[in-house]
């Protein structure tokens, strides 16, 4: 390629048609110019990797020179030799391409895969190579998986459920039928990831550890990228939360393990990531916003693991039971980091059987209720479990009600709020000044609304152990119209400046039948 002075913008062009085709590593995803690597074993800020993960790292300028340097023959005019002579490329070609951002010609890369597995409208993806009608990079390390068959009937998927639960789930000591199903629930979301537009959390809790929670999230990275999963230290920070689940959506992560969570399990960005399609931060150190896709799947283990506030409802949980004092002592029939990669394609291919069971079938609706926000994954992977005979894997949720902080706190406050005042509106202040009031009983002083005091005392006093009417009106005003009990709190106005709220019923058989075991 000559370089001639005046012809800049078609020299640029000229390279950038030169390495769409004869540089098969090049992409662009969210406005950068990338490529497809393997990462060697690494912790960097709360992110530990392990080696040869499959991922996506942006391009540089010295990358994309030697990419230039390696695939085009470059020269420019010699006046001295009266000719042209050999060079290097240009570094203001590199530094042009690369600010190309939105006009470039290379193919649009959503994330990569290392296994089969199956676009939105549930055909198969099973040839390594650039899909162009889902965006995904196939990488296969030369590994030959088997076919899937073509329609596979409920008999071979029910079939390929059982393989998948011998060969990998049977030495785990699920607590109920659901846990079990919520296990495989995690393996088929893992590979088909991709084609979903939004999955729920898998969560993995025991009452100790050593119980098999690590390895469990490892066995449903191992089937689905082939390595273990890359662990995110959960910090309940909310800046730094967002920067390190940036980082990992950056570099196309497929599967995301928060490994020992010991605090309750929150956060607006990982609600965010877990419906949302795309997560957009700036950048550390600059004043950059990148955006990346979310295309992985967010798993989470912790004994006797809490989640709060909306995370319950994007959360599947799945619970170990071992049923002994020291579970680390437990045998494996088998040592699943050796055996998994050594079988992956069978499961891999056992996985996307069962699914395509389902799908074939014509995807028959089943008698299991709408799981908001994640309406696809229900309708595939949920769906097709229960119709291939395992327990709702969404079952497990009604325990996490009991364990969210947050919902705990709501629902007290909403019994005493109603034992206090009814339906009637009532500032936060009117509240506390409610909870002081004392009265005469058999002759002895006690308080008049002791339910009120119990519940401010305990979750709405400040340093000085004093009841905060700030903090509790802090607390409607996050939580108002959050649905508890078949109730919520509403603002109905403001008195002297203050705001007035009322609980509502909106369910009143369930709100009725609160009330009454409150009062029991």
């Amino acid at each position: 390629m000559n370089v001639i002075a005046g012809d800049f913008p078609e020299l640029c062009d000229a390279a950038e048609t030169a390495l769409i085709e004869h540089e098969p590593n090049m992409f662009q995803r969210s406005n950068e110019l990338v490529r497809v690597m393997v990462s060697r074993a690494e912790t960097v800020h709360g992110i530990s990797r392990p080696g040869g993960k499959t991922l996506i790292a942006a391009v540089d300028v010295e990358h994309l020179l030697d990419r230039l340097n390696r695939h085009v023959r470059w020269q420019r005019w010699s006046h001295r030799k009266s000719g042209w002579s050999a060079c290097n490329a240009p570094r203001a070609v590199a530094t042009s391409l690369l600010a190309r951002a939105g006009a470039w010609r290379f193919n649009s890369i959503i994330g990569v895969v290392t296994a089969p597995t199956l676009r939105p409208d549930g055909s198969v993806i099973d040839r390594p190579g650039y899909d162009p009608a889902t965006g995904l990079l196939f990488v296969s390390h030369g590994i030959a998986f088997p076919d899937i068959p073509p329609r596979p009937s409920r008999e071979q998927g029910r079939a390929a459920l059982d393989f998948l639960l011998k060969e990998v789930l049977s030495g785990f000591p699920f607590a109920e039928s659901h846990d079990r199903s919520a296990a495989l629930s995690a393996i088929l979301t893992a590979c088909v990831r991709h084609s979903l537009r939004s999955a729920p959390l898998h969560a993995f809790e025991a009452p100790r550890a050593g119980s098999g929670k690590s390895l469990l999230a490892d066995a449903v990275s191992l089937i689905a990228t082939g390595a273990t999963a890359t662990v995110m230290t959960f910090t309940p920070e909310p800046e730094e939360l967002r920067k390190r689940i940036l980082a990992v959506l950056m570099q196309g992560e497929s599967v995301i393990n928060l490994d020992n969570i010991e605090g309750p399990l929150h956060g607006e960005s990982l609600c965010t990531v877990l419906t949302g399609e795309s997560f957009s931060e700036r950048l550390l150190g600059t004043n950059k916003t990148a955006t990346a896709p979310t295309v992985c799947t967010w798993l989470a283990t912790g004994n006797n693991l809490t989640l709060q506030g909306d995370m319950t409802r994007r959360v599947i949980p799945c619970q170990l039971d071992p049923q002994c004092e020291r579970p680390e002592e437990r045998q494996f029939s088998r040592n699943l980091y050796e055996w998994i990669p050594k079988h992956r394609p069978a499961l891999v291919v056992a996985a996307l059987t069962a699914l395509r069971a389902y799908i074939v079938a014509g995807k028959p609706r089943q008698p299991i209720a709408t799981f908001g926000s994640f309406e696809q994954w229900s309708d595939l992977v949920r769906s097709a479990l229960a119709w291939l005979g395992e327990a709702d894997p969404n079952r497990g949720r009604a325990r996490l009600e009991t364990t969210d902080p947050i919902g705990t706190r709501l629902r007290g406050l909403m019994m005493a709020w109603y034992a206090t005042f009814k339906t009637a509106p009532a500032t936060s202040k009117e509240a506390v000044s409610r909870a002081h009031e004392k009265a005469w009983v058999d002759g002895r002083e006690t308080r008049a609304y002791l339910a009120l005091h119990e519940v401010l005392s305990e979750h709405f006093s400040d340093r000085r152990g004093e009841i905060s009417p700030r903090f509790l009106g802090e607390f409607l005003k996050r939580y108002a119209r959050r649905i508890e009990h078949g109730a919520r709190f509403e603002a109905t106005g403001t008195t002297q400046n203050r705001t007035t709220w009322r609980l509502v019923p909106v369910d009143p058989n369930t709100f009725e039948n609160a009330v009454q075991n409150f009062s029991s």
